[in-house]
C-alpha cells in the first residue's frame, strides 16, 4: 500500500485529515518522517501491522489510541481508550494555572484522565506538590505512566471526587470534568464515542460534576485558593448563573479558547 493509497483508504473511513493520519501511522509503525511521506509516496508499506491499524481505524478507533500517544502543551503524553484524548482547547486552562500557581503550593487535578493537565503544570512549576485524582483505575494507570515518563512526582488517588477525596486541602484545583449532556453523547462522532463514556457524560445538562465542584468541591480549597474548571462552550450562561450566586466565591473570570469560545472558569475563593 502506497502513501496515496493509504490516504484514500483513511478518507473512505471518514478521516478528516487523511494526509496527517497517514503520516502518524507510518511514523508510528515504520519511523517514517513527514518528508518521507512526500519523497516515498510510491513505496509499498503493506504489512500486517498496517492492516491491523487500518482495521481499528475502520472501526472509528481514534488514531491517537492506535499510536498510543498525543501532544499536549508541546509535550508527548501516552493515551489509551481508558482516558480522554488531550485537546488544544484545554491548554488555555493550563496556561492560566501556570500563571497563578506559586512555588511550593499544593495542587490537585480532579478527573485527571491521562494526567496531562497536572503533569504539564508540574513541568512548568517544578516545586508544586501534585495530587492526581480519577475514578478510573485504567486512566490513573496512564497518568502514572505519563508522570514517570516526564519525571514528575505526584500522589495518585483512585476514587469518585463526589464521595472520596484526599484529606488535605489545596491551593489550586484544576479539572476537566465530564460535561456533555447525556442526550448529546449519542450525537457525538463515532471517533469520540470510542473515548470513555465516563469522561464525557456529565448528566442531564452536563453539569453534574461541575455543580459538585462549585459546592462541596470548593471546601477542598484553602482560603485564597483557586479552582480552574473546563466547561462546554454552550454552557456559558449556566456557568455564570452558578458562579454569580455562589457565596463561597470571592470572584471569578471566564477564559476563552483559541476558537474564541468560553471554555474555562477561574474561581478565587
Amino acid at each position: 500500500m502506497t502513501v496515496l493509497e493509504l490516504e484514500k483508504t483513511l478518507l473512505s473511513y471518514g478521516a478528516e485529515n487523511p494526509r496527517e493520519e497517514a503520516y502518524l501511522l507510518l511514523n508510528h509503525l515504520f519511523g517514517i518522517s513527514r518528508a518521507d511521506t512526500i519523497l516515498k509516496r510510491d513505496k509499498d508499506f503493506s504489512s500486517k501491522a498496517l492492516d491491523m491499524a487500518l482495521e481499528k481505524r475502520r472501526a472509528h478507533v481514534p488514531v491517537q489510541y492506535i499510536i498510543g500517544k498525543w501532544e499536549f502543551m508541546g509535550k508527548e503524553f501516552f493515551v489509551s481508550p481508558e482516558c480522554l484524548i488531550p485537546r488544544p482547547d484545554t491548554e488555555i486552562l493550563v496556561e492560566k494555572a501556570i500563571e497563578i500557581t506559586k512555588n511550593g503550593e499544593d495542587v490537585a487535578d480532579f478527573c485527571t484522565g491521562s494526567g496531562c493537565i497536572g503533569i504539564s503544570l508540574a513541568l512548568f512549576c517544578r516545586s508544586i506538590n501534585l495530587t492526581l485524582v480519577d475514578i478510573s483505575e485504567g486512566a490513573l494507570n496512564i497518568a502514572k505512566k505519563n508522570a514517570r515518563s516526564h519525571g514528575v512526582n505526584a500522589e495518585f488517588v483512585l476514587g469518585d471526587i463526589r464521595h472520596y477525596l484526599p484529606s488535605k486541602k489545596f491551593d489550586v484545583i484544576t479539572s476537566n470534568p465530564p460535561y456533555i449532556p447525556s442526550s448529546d453523547v449519542l450525537k457525538l462522532s463515532e471517533e469520540v464515542k470510542n473515548e470513555p463514556n465516563i469522561a464525557l457524560d456529565g448528566g442531564d445538562d452536563g453539569l453534574d460534576i461541575i455543580r459538585f465542584l462549585l459546592s462541596d468541591g470548593l471546601d477542598y480549597l484553602k482560603d485564597g485558593g483557586r479552582m480552574l474548571i473546563e466547561f462546554g462552550y454552550d454552557q456559558y450562561e449556566k456557568m455564570c448563573a452558578l458562579l454569580e450566586k455562589n457565596e463561597k466565591i470571592a470572584r471569578y473570570e471566564i477564559l476563552f479558547d483559541y476558537g474564541k469560545n468560553p471554555r474555562c472558569a477561574v474561581i478565587y475563593k
